[in-house]
C-alpha cells in the first residue's frame, strides 16, 4: 500500500526527490502543463495538456545511446562509443557528486526545477482555459513540427516540477492540491 503526502510547494517534491536517490526505478506522474507552443493564429486560447506518464528516472543516456549503438553495429557495448552533446540543463547533485534526475537551466537561475525521465508510456488530453476538453485534431494543424532524432538515441523529457499534480515513487505519492482536478479529467 502506497504513503500518501499531501504537498503545496515544489521545493517540497524537490526534497522528496533528493532523498529517493539515484537508484534507477520506475515513475508515474500525473501533469497540468501549458500548451505554449503552437503556431500563431491558433485560436485556441491558454490550452493545457492534461497526461498520466509512466518512465525511468536516474536511467544512463550515455549508456542507453551506446547499447543502441552496439546492437545497431553488432559490436559489444565496450567497443562502442558515444560522447554527450551541449545541453541546456545541468543536474542537481547528491552530496557524493552523483546526478540526480532533478536539473535546473544552467544559464539562467530561474528558480525552477525539472524532473529529467525516460518516457515508457502516456495518455494524455488536451482541455482549454475553462476546462473543456478540446479534440487533439483540432489542435495538430498549430503544433510545430517535432525534430527527428536518430533512432540510436532514447527520448528524455525534462518536465517542470510546477507541472506535476501527483508523483508516484517508491512507495510514495506525491499529490499537490490541484490533482483531484486533473485526474477528473483524465478519467473521463
Amino acid at each position: 500500500m502506497s504513503n500518501v503526502v499531501k504537498m503545496t510547494d515544489t521545493l517540497e517534491m524537490v526534497g522528496f526527490i533528493k532523498t529517493n536517490g539515484t537508484a534507477c526505478r520506475f515513475v508515474s506522474l500525473v501533469c497540468d502543463t501549458p500548451v505554449v507552443k503552437l503556431k500563431v493564429g491558433c485560436p485556441f486560447y491558454g490550452v493545457r495538456k492534461i497526461a498520466r506518464k509512466i518512465g525511468l528516472i536516474n536511467a544512463n543516456y550515455n549508456t542507453s545511446v551506446r547499447k543502441r549503438i552496439a546492437e545497431k553495429l553488432g559490436v559489444e557495448l565496450k567497443d562502442a562509443e558515444y560522447e554527450n552533446g551541449e545541453v541546456w540543463y545541468k543536474h542537481i547533485l547528491t552530496s557524493d557528486n552523483k546526478p540526480l534526475p532533478l536539473v535546473v537551466n544552467k544559464k539562467k537561475d530561474d528558480g525552477k526545477y525539472y524532473i529529467q525521465y525516460f518516457p515508457h508510456k502516456s495518455t494524455h488530453k488536451y482541455t482549454l482555459a475553462n476546462g473543456e476538453e478540446i479534440n487533439e485534431e483540432l489542435l495538430v494543424p498549430y503544433f510545430y513540427k517535432q525534430s527527428d532524432r536518430p533512432d540510436f538515441k532514447p527520448c528524455v523529457i525534462s518536465l517542470d516540477l510546477a507541472n506535476i499534480r501527483q508523483f508516484k515513487a517508491s512507495g510514495i505519492v506525491i499529490e499537490m492540491p490541484d490533482f483531484e482536478e486533473a485526474e477528473a479529467i483524465l478519467a473521463d
